[in-house]
């Protein structure tokens, strides 16, 4: 294996530190695994065995004497060894591919199995990620798309492979007639080595899978008991590489890992590409304009109550970003019975509490202006939402609406959740007027204006924030499943203006969304803090901050969701693989003991946790609250099962 690994890792940090990148905003986010029956193979990028090997996903090479007498000039040899080259040293190394406690003779067979393939910077080549034993998920390191890419290929070149056979055959019989039918000029062709020149074998290069391939670098081995050091040196690695940072700051690796004569750290992740995401924009605030928060920001939810103060909300249940896709709700919701259990005392309950609060009385958006890190987002009161479902139903029956439970509740959540996103876009719009100012803005908007305009006409982020559910409604894709559904769509129009006009003042004035103006008073709202025009009585022309293409790129997933209390609509959600997004910390670490891991007080310090199994392959777990994707991710990888499987077999048993 190539002594050489080490030397080159060295070499792609400094000559990468010459174009190094800005650090991002956002504090990143680390998810560490021990792997200790894995190791890494510097191979060429172009090698086309990295295309078989990914695509097969595994090799089996045979013990042959030679090969133990020149491991070493293999160990000694430089990374444009070939992949199957270093599998035959690597048989030998009981840390790396040999079976421990087994004696191998000549002409035994060892199996290498392929684990994953990443992209190194510079592009010079990749590091191939093997293992003796297969991987416990097919899909643990490899992104779907890389393996699709990697296939396809394959097959190619099977098919260039089976033309370039075909060609070389009729060639053949060709200059076989030819040598039948003028002996004398093919025997001065050969001489004078005239032959007619046949087609070039086509050659499979691993160069196409650099795109697909998941990004990782390299960086001085870290101890499993000084799992805290990692995040330091792993960020540095990553300002090195050149690469861009990952959109929400989550990042993944394998703590200690053999590659070549080395024993290295990994971390790996996907650079972000677009727009700048609004997970920086909001932390760019924070850190870089901490006068513009609430100083101390609140460590508690709270229900807005309109006259009756604040009450705390304790008991949550965190998901970070839900699905808008109509069709993926519905999937989720299909079949649903909501209870009718006092239905008629539920109903008439929740229309009292709409007409006084309007959507706030199902769900409320708390800014992270306002509130802490564990508690900013959008909120459900799970109960109140399957009231107000119950209520859709109940008009589901005088607008003559052919409706089902699914239906009701597909409305209940869309409409709501529509609602409170508006609020969280409005939030961004003054975080990217912040950054740009370096002023305060929310803070500024929310007490002059938001706080100083409740209940009345005027009262234009709810009216706009109901608009917005009206949009949600009108959408094509909504609409077009309404219309599969086979409902009365005049009927169901009916209910859902009926839903929106049954609020308060401001709330019900939703039809202002229509008019332009509008929407230009708002966004000088946001600009000056202020609730009036300016004196001139000309507002300026900002309102493509929110119509308008933004200049950052924000997803509904970018915002925190949590559930509070029981609830069908809640409980569906997140049992169903298609809007379950990520456990809670205490659910992972449930899920944890349910595969027989154990907390281990020797590793895993500050902030992560580090959970050993009973193969003594470790997990870490970060102490924040809820878990990131990355991190569920790399947990369904760690036990080798995917999110289905998680979510109908594993998590009904927690």
């Amino acid at each position: 294996m190539p002594a050489s690994c080490g030397s080159l890792w060295s070499e792609s940090v400094s000559t990468a530190k010459q174009t190094s990148i800005p650090r991002s905003w956002i504090p990143p986010s680390f998810s560490w695994s021990f792997s200790p029956e894995l190791f890494a193979l510097e191979v060429e990028h172009t090698a086309p065995e990295v295309v078989w090997f990914v695509v097969i996903g595994s090799c089996d090479i045979e013990m042959l004497p030679a090969v133990k007498k020149v491991s070493d000039f293999f160990a000694a040899s430089t990374w444009r060894e070939s992949l199957v080259d270093q599998l035959k040293a690597a048989v030998w190394d009981p840390k790396l591919l040999k079976p421990p406690g087994v004696r191998l003779r000549n002409g035994d067979i060892v199996r290498a199995h392929c684990h994953g393939l990443f992209c190194l910077p510079g592009s010079q080549s990749v590091l191939v990620l093997v293992g003796r034993n297969p991987p416990s998920q097919p899909n643990g390191w490899f992104p779907e798309s890389l393996k699709t890419q990697a296939a396809a290929l394959h097959s190619a070149h099977l098919t260039d492979i089976a033309a370039f056979e075909d060609s070389v055959r009729r060639k053949t019989e060709e200059w076989k007639r030819f040598s039948e039918l003028a002996p004398v000029a093919m025997a001065i062709a050969e001489k004078f080595e005239c032959w007619w020149p046949g087609p070039q074998e086509p050659v499979l290069c691993g160069e196409a899978l650099l795109p697909h391939a998941p990004k990782a670098v390299l960086f001085r081995a870290v101890s499993t008991l000084a799992v805290d050091a990692a995040p330091r040196l792993a960020a540095v690695a990553i300002e090195s590489s050149g690469w861009q940072p990952s959109r929400e700051g989550s990042y993944s690796g394998i703590l200690s890992i053999r590659v070549g004569r080395k024993t290295l750290s990994l971390v790996t992740w996907e650079p972000y590409q677009g727009l700048v995401a609004y997970p920086e924009v909001r932390w760019a605030v924070q850190r870089r304009l901490p006068r513009a928060l609430r100083n101390p920001r609140a460590v508690q939810s709270h229900r807005p109550e309109f006259h009756s103060g604040l009450r705390s909300m304790d008991e949550t249940n965190s998901v970070l970003g839900v699905t808008t896709d109509a069709s993926e709700l519905l999937e989720a919701l299909d079949g649903l019975h909501l209870g009718e259990r006092d239905y008629r005392n539920r109903v008439e309950a929740v229309r009292k509490d709409a007409k006084g609060q309007g959507f706030d009385a199902i769900a409320w958006f708390q800014p992270y202006h306002g509130w802490t890190e564990e508690t900013w987002g959008i909120y459900f009161d799970a109960r109140k939402l399957d009231d107000l479902a119950l209520s859709l139903l109940d008009d589901f029956k005088s607008a003559h609406v052919h409706g089902s439970h699914s239906l009701a509740a597909l409305l209940a959540f869309g409409l709501t959740y529509a609602h409170e996103l508006f609020h969280a876009r409005v939030e961004a719009a003054l975080s990217w007027a912040e950054i740009n100012a370096q002023q305060p803005r929310h803070l500024r908007y929310s007490a002059r204006v938001y706080q100083a305009l409740p209940e009345t006409p005027d009262w234009l982020e709810e009216a706009l924030a109901n608009w917005s559910a009206w949009n949600w409604f009108n959408a094509l894709g909504v609409q077009s499943l309404f219309a599969r559904m086979g409902s009365n769509p005049e009927g169901l129009d009916r209910v859902v203006k009926a839903a929106l006009d049954l609020a308060p003042p401001g709330y019900k004035e939703w039809r202002l969304g229509q008019q332009p103006g509008t929407w230009r008073i708002f966004a000088n709202q946001l600009s000056t803090g202020k609730p009036e025009v300016t004196t001139a009585g000309i507002c300026l022309p900002l309102e493509s901050a929110l119509t308008g293409p933004l200049p950052y790129d924000f997803q509904p997933s970018d915002i925190p969701l949590r559930f509070v209390g029981p609830g069908v609509i809640a409980d569906r959600l997140q049992s169903h693989p298609a809007t379950f997004n990520v456990p809670t910390k205490r659910e992972i670490e449930k899920a944890l003991k349910h595969y027989e891991h154990s907390l281990d007080a020797s590793g895993g310090k500050g902030g992560h946790q580090k959970w050993t199994g009973p193969d003594q392959r470790a997990f870490t777990l970060p102490t924040s609250d809820p878990v990131t994707r990355l991190v569920f991710k790399t947990f369904l990888a760690h036990v080798g099962i995917d999110k289905d499987t998680y979510v109908r077999q594993v998590r009904p048993n927690l």
